[in-house]
């Protein structure tokens, strides 16, 4: 609400409106009055904003200039009433020292507007701005010239006072218009309402001018015409008043963003418009047959030209902001989205959010295959990237095999992970490149900014990037949200305490298939952490946060608890015949607890789930000192639950962990299921450890599935269990309930020979 201080520019605008709106009003005095009024108020407040502490330099400079305006605006008005006698002008000093205030007011207003101008510009963008300005020009004078100048010239064979008076409006018009049009075809970093309002003055000022001039040249006294630039004469002022009194209003909303003016580009063209529609009339109203034909098919030629122009140079834009490869956007494009992306979600109060993705492997397919085969990797990245965003989303390409994602007007981070997942699924398709089949993975950094501490877009951006590179040092091929790799980790950890203290940490079961008949035999459990504010935050970053907190025993008997409740309901609904297995995972951390035994069957004679049921995953890390984790490991084999080497081949793969240990299954990791390929070579790590589990009598699981040929070869290669996004993602409770009890139609259906070789990409 305005201050009582701030109603009274308001007032002195209803009173003038009302003056002229209302029969019986005192006209000349009040408006008089009224015009004094706007001068002075308005006065005060461009000086105060000259002033205003708030305000750069920069910033106040212009409204030094407006106060001038102000201060020249009473004496002028003074001037030129003097010099009237019965409504005609009448050569006198107070005419001469009319015309001249208005010279100096016009000139000041125009350096005014000046000040408001942005950056300076270069060669090439000034020359274009002066024939820009030029144009407009061009059309402004056409316009005083059919009104004023040419019916003065007509009427008036000598230059009397109304002459004189038309003809200096003329000229202060021209100047005042080039710096109208300075202002709105380069933009300004100023404030865009008092701008706005400053300008709607002048340009009110002009049409003043303009009518004023008329009916200066026609000798009109009375009527409308009169009346209108009398009414114009005290609009334009105190919309130049509203303005410096906005600017002080605005100057003292501490934290909020300030929109500047955008560039009018189309200015020219609107002038070149008007111009021809002047021509129109004015061949029109001649009556000449020769004129109206000329000037039409002058109308049509220029229009072809101009549509031509606007053609080139929307085609010319699109090459300066697309990459040319990709089609997608490039990194100018992606700044100034940016930059409105920000702006608009600093109105609307809603999330701006960036993801940065970086394509691994590249620099091996590059390599491997030619930089064509690069190229053709990149298109399909650039192609799936495009189907998984949202309409509103801007997906870009920075450079080489770096792309990035413009995320407005977000409700919360989870919907930036959403696009980041839609987009690692999409990715992961088999596309054909070079004549082979190729599977293309990525990183992802995301980054979310808060719109109650927003940050500058260039921090946005180096934020997406540091959790990109973070998310590469994970090896995933997954996502990374910024503030829990690094920045923010004790504030996170803290916050990780009392969510697992409060029984916070969610459960999802991935389903584990027997690749011989598609059947669902088991589920691994794995824990979940949705954070309060930042979203979904990946097992590789909480997990550690948790052993760090010496929470991971609790966090990882929660799971177990959990998991072992919600498969035992499944496992009553089961139909005769048919288990189903639970996996969980155990940490190193975990192993080194004495009674960890003894913790984890309390927990299953509390739940009341079969010991039998229950496989313990471990990783293959964690048993370097068979010495401390063997007795754990047989006291749980003991209970009745068998025992997972998770990972098997990528820690310490020492055999004497196989011979000495309780181990029943081996899980071979998702690397070396990603070298499938359909030849010797690809699949010879893969059999070793399947034939070695044979010899050992243990079984096999295989994860990270995510072909329909890796399936297939490892059935060929007598692997019997496995796990991956081919049958099914990390699934919620309520979607492994439909599953329960399907049949094996519900899954996909293996193919019934290895198909053609294919090619992993990623590290």
């Amino acid at each position: 609400m305005l201050t009582e201080l701030r109603r009274w520019p308001y007032l002195i605008v209803a009173a003038g409106l009302a003056v002229h709106a209302l029969p019986g009003t005192p006209g000349d005095p009040v408006l008089g009055l009224l015009y004094v009024g706007t001068a002075a108020v308005g006065l005060a407040y461009a000086i105060r904003a000259a002033r205003h502490p708030a305000l750069s330099p920069a910033e106040r400079r212009p409204w030094r200039y407006i106060a001038v305006v102000f201060a020249l605006m009473t004496p002028m008005a003074a001037a030129f009433g003097a010099s009237r006698v019965d409504g005609q002008y009448t050569i006198s000093v107070g005419l001469a020292v009319g015309v001249l205030l208005r010279l100096t007011l016009t000139g000041a207003l125009v350096w005014g507007l000046l000040a408001f101008l942005s950056e300076p510009l270069s060669g090439a963008a000034r020359r274009k701005l002066v024939l820009d300005s030029v144009t407009v020009v061009g059309g402004g004078l056409m316009v005083l010239w059919y009104v004023l100048v040419a019916p003065a010239l007509r009427h008036h064979h000598h230059f009397d006072p109304r002459t004189s008076v038309a003809m200096t409006f003329a000229v202060v018009d021209l100047v005042l218009l080039l710096g109208a049009c300075l202002v709105l075809m380069r933009g300004s970093s100023g404030v865009a309402r008092p701008l706005v309002l400053l300008l709607a003055g002048v340009v009110v000022n002009l049409v003043a001018d303009l009518v004023l001039g008329f009916a200066l040249v026609h000798g009109l006294r009375e009527g409308a015409v009169p009346e209108a630039a009398a009414l114009a004469n005290f609009v334009a002022p105190a919309l130049m008043m509203l303005a410096a009194v906005e600017r002080c209003r605005v100057a003292v909303l501490a934290g909020r963003r300030r929109r500047a003016l955008p560039r009018y580009a189309a200015l020219p063209y609107l002038a070149l418009l008007l111009g021809y529609a002047l021509l129109a009339v004015a061949a029109v109203r001649s009556g000449s047959v020769v004129w109206i034909g000329l000037v039409v098919g002058s109308v049509v030629m220029t229009f072809g030209v101009a549509a031509r122009q606007v053609i080139a140079l929307r085609e010319n834009h699109e090459l300066v902001v697309t990459d040319s490869l990709t089609r997608l956007a490039n990194r100018t494009r992606l700044r100034s989205s940016l930059d409105r992306a920000a702006a608009r979600c600093a109105r609307t109060g809603r999330r701006l959010g960036v993801l940065l993705i970086d394509l691994d492997g590249f620099k091996q397919m590059n390599d491997a295959f030619g930089h064509e085969a690069g190229d053709e990797m990149l298109v399909a990245f650039g192609a799936a990237l495009r189907r998984s965003v949202r309409p509103n989303d801007l997906p870009a390409r920075l450079g080489g095999d770096e792309f990035a994602v413009v995320l407005a007007d977000l409700t919360g981070i989870h919907e930036a992970v959403a696009v980041a997942e839609r987009v690692l699924a999409e990715s992961g398709r088999p596309v054909t490149i070079a004549g082979r089949t190729h599977r293309i993975r990525a990183s992802v950094g995301i980054a979310v900014a808060d719109p109650e501490r927003p940050v500058p877009t260039n921090e946005l951006l180096h934020r997406a990037d540091q959790a990109m590179y973070a998310a590469k040092r994970n090896q995933t091929h997954g996502w990374q949200l910024w503030g829990v790799d690094g920045a923010g980790d004790d504030e996170l950890r803290a916050d990780l305490v009392v969510d697992v203290e409060a029984g916070q940490i969610s459960v999802v079961y991935q389903p584990i298939v027997d690749l011989r008949s598609g059947d669902l035999v088991a589920v691994e459990a794995l824990a979940r952490w949705e954070h309060p504010v930042r979203g979904p935050v990946p097992p590789s970053t909480f997990i550690p946060l948790a052993e760090e907190a010496g929470v991971v025993h609790a966090l990882g008997m929660s799971v177990l608890d959990q998991a072992t409740r919600q498969v035992r309901r499944w496992q009553q609904r089961l139909p005769e015949g048919r288990a189903l297995q639970l996996s969980v995972n155990l940490s190193a951390h975990q192993l080194e607890r004495p009674a960890l035994a003894a913790e984890v069957t309390e927990v299953l004679a509390r739940t009341g789930f079969d010991p039998r049921h229950l496989v313990v995953e471990i990783p293959e890390s964690a048993v370097a000192d068979d010495e401390s984790a063997a007795p754990h490991l047989a006291a749980l084999r003991a209970a009745g639950a068998r025992i997972a080497l998770d990972d098997f081949g990528t820690g310490y793969s020492s055999l004497r962990h196989l011979t000495r240990l309780p181990v029943d299954v081996l899980k071979l990791d998702r690397c070396f299921v990603a070298e499938l390929n359909g030849e010797a070579e690809g699949s010879a790590v893969a059999e070793a450890v399947i034939r070695l589990a044979q010899v050992l009598r243990l079984e096999t699981i295989a994860e990270g599935i995510e072909l329909p040929a890796q399936a297939t070869e490892l059935t060929l290669l007598g692997c019997r269990n496995a796990q991956g996004y081919h049958f099914a993602a990390p699934l919620p409770p309520e979607r492994v309930d439909e599953l329960i009890g399907a049949s094996i139609e519900a899954w996909p259906h293996l193919p019934p020979v290895v198909p053609p070789r294919v090619e992993p990409l990623g590290v």
